[in-house]
């Protein structure tokens, strides 16, 4: 039995993902000859059976997890750069060159296997260290991919015409290595745009920036938003104070106190509950990292910062379901979203989920202010 998604590192596939990082890993295995058909991005037992079998053959842990080692070792087979497990697994755990030794393009060794927020070592400190140089970022690069990290690729997958979606991928990682080899840096006449680390705000939206509006440049590395104050924090009922104040299109900022993690929701639809979609593909992933490197109905409750201001608590999951709008956030459907309702009415129209959600609501607020909910 596999372990639970939550011990794997974050860099790891694993039976069950989807995405990008799972298509290029496919794609590799079909170049080898341990796949067939099309690389859909979907970690199910055939691509797991691949993986086993490139893992015995390359004489690496038959586990048929996806780690650095053995995703590293497939694409670059794939790509005709390695010669040996022994020498893939060596440069794997090699840092990586740091800008200033860079020469024909090389900053990344060649590896551009997505890095996204969450992940940690010597290839985001690469990263770090490339946007710094750039003039996206300021700070130290410490190797761990945080918000202000996901912000700065943001900034300058807009300010290169590239799609905003704060995943360092082949085409962010490729420009990045020719930026920093020609010494191009970020417009001298950028809006230093600085958030406060002490007041929540949505994360930037994933739309390219125009020619004539300069990149911001992000201050300090990997400082996640704060948590609102707990006198900040409203209790607000869905069908009296929220619904009336939303519609369809407006963001939602969701901060989770369990994880620290935050991400930005897009509204769809309004019922009995909030139907929205994750903004862009970095929020899905910030989002799943928070629930545990998967995809689940557990709801959990979390601070919800609507888009006049306030702050309220809410109920949510990250299981994607039946429509949706967005097309390139890596999520495939919509989510909901929870909030206060009155005991008797879920009861009588939504006697199952419903009501678990509102159990987990008034969970948190007692545990934030000891006070139970008496409606």
């Amino acid at each position: 039995m596999l372990a639970p998604a939550y011990a794997y590192e974050s860099s790891t596939l694993y039976n069950g993902c989807r995405g990008d990082d799972v298509r290029e890993l496919q794609q590799a295995l079909i170049d080898l000859g341990f796949l067939k058909g099309t690389a859909d991005g979907i970690f199910g037992n055939k691509t797991e059976n691949a993986v086993r079998a490139f893992q015995k053959k390359n004489n690496l842990s038959v586990d048929g997890l996806a780690g650095e080692k053995t995703r590293n070792l497939a694409i670059s087979k794939a790509n005709g750069t390695a010669k040996s497990a022994n020498q893939s697994s060596v440069q794997a755990s090699s840092p990586a060159a740091a800008p200033s030794s860079v020469s024909n393009g090389t900053l990344f060794g060649g590896d551009y296997t997505t890095i996204r927020i969450g992940e940690k070592g010597p290839r985001v400190k690469t990263l770090q260290q490339s946007l710094i140089t750039t003039g996206y970022l300021n700070g130290r690069a410490d190797g761990v991919f945080g918000n202000q990290t996901q912000n700065a690729v943001i900034a300058f997958q807009s300010s290169n015409r590239l799609t905003a979606d704060g995943l360092a991928g082949k085409k962010t990682l490729t420009a990045l290595e020719k930026a920093v080899t020609n010494g191009a840096t970020a417009p001298s006449s950028a809006d230093v745009s600085v958030q406060s680390v002490s007041t929540p705000a949505p994360a930037p939206a994933p739309t390219a920036a125009p020619t004539a509006t300069p990149a911001p440049v992000v201050t300090d590395i990997n400082d996640r938003i704060s948590s609102p104050s707990v006198s900040s924090i409203q209790l607000l009922h869905w069908f009296n104070d929220v619904k009336p104040s939303i519609s369809s299109g407006q963001q939602l900022l969701i901060y989770d106190p369990s994880s620290g993690l935050s991400w930005t929701l897009r509204v769809m639809s309004r019922g009995r509950h909030c139907d929205a979609e994750p903004l862009t593909a970095a929020d899905t992933h910030t989002m799943v990292q928070a629930f545990g490197g998967e995809n689940t109905w557990n709801q959990k409750g979390v601070y919800v910062k609507l888009p006049d201001g306030r702050w309220t608590i809410g109920s949510t999951h990250d299981m994607p379901h039946d429509s949706s709008s967005i097309k390139n956030n890596d999520f495939g459907g919509h989510l909901c979203v929870h909030f206060l309702r009155d005991m008797s009415e879920a009861q009588k129209n939504d006697p199952k989920y419903g009501v678990a959600n509102q159990e987990t609501i008034r969970k948190l607020w007692k545990n934030l202010t000891g006070q139970d909910i008496s409606i």
